[in-house]
């Protein structure tokens, strides 16, 4: 692949509850990253299984992508491998 598909880990208030409680992940990815390549960026980056993704285009023009994992994964986990906290 030529490019990055993933950015970087988002993390804000909102990120934070998602991971709590919905085991969700928020990344910034790049602009013309679809949704699959999208999941299977964090898939084998993170060695994961990835159940839904959404995105959407910020005001600034950058792309931020929701994924949800599966519950065989904690988001908690994958989130401290990390480093975001």
């Amino acid at each position: 692949m030529s490019r990055a598909v993933i950015k970087y880990p988002h993390m804000t208030e909102k990120a934070m509850d998602d991971l709590d409680f919905d085991n969700k992940l928020q990344f910034m990815v790049d602009s013309a990253a679809s949704k699959p390549e999208v999941a299977d960026a964090v898939a084998a980056q993170f060695d994961v299984e990835v159940v839904d993704v959404t995105t959407q285009v910020t005001p600034g023009g950058d792309k931020k992508a929701v994924v949800e994992l599966s519950e065989d994964d904690d988001a908690d986990e994958v989130a401290s491998r990390i480093g975001v906290f």
